[in-house]
């Protein structure tokens, strides 16, 4: 299956015991190894309740949604803007 981003960006997500956790609001990306790291998931647009999910964390995409293992807990927010990408 295949699923472009902006499908993606705003695919619900919930556990594997039916909790809505948010809808997926960026990606993290390993880009040595062209890979989804990290999926980072919002519970609302206004709410800074924020879940990074990795790759191991999903157990399924159904058509509208994403599946994810139990017991996940959100991560607190960070500063966007200090990130940087290093490039040689």
């Amino acid at each position: 299956m295949r699923i472009q981003y902006r499908q993606l960006k705003h695919l619900l997500v919930e556990t594997q015991s039916g909790i809505v956790l948010g809808h997926v609001h960026d990606l993290v990306l390993d880009i040595d190894g062209q890979l989804v790291a990290q999926y980072e998931v919002k519970s609302s647009l206004l709410s800074a309740k924020i879940y990074l999910i990795s790759r191991d964390q999903v157990v399924r995409f159904e058509e509208k949604k994403m599946i994810v293992t139990d017991g996940l807990t959100p991560t607190e927010p960070t500063n966007r803007k200090e990130k940087k990408l290093e490039v040689a």
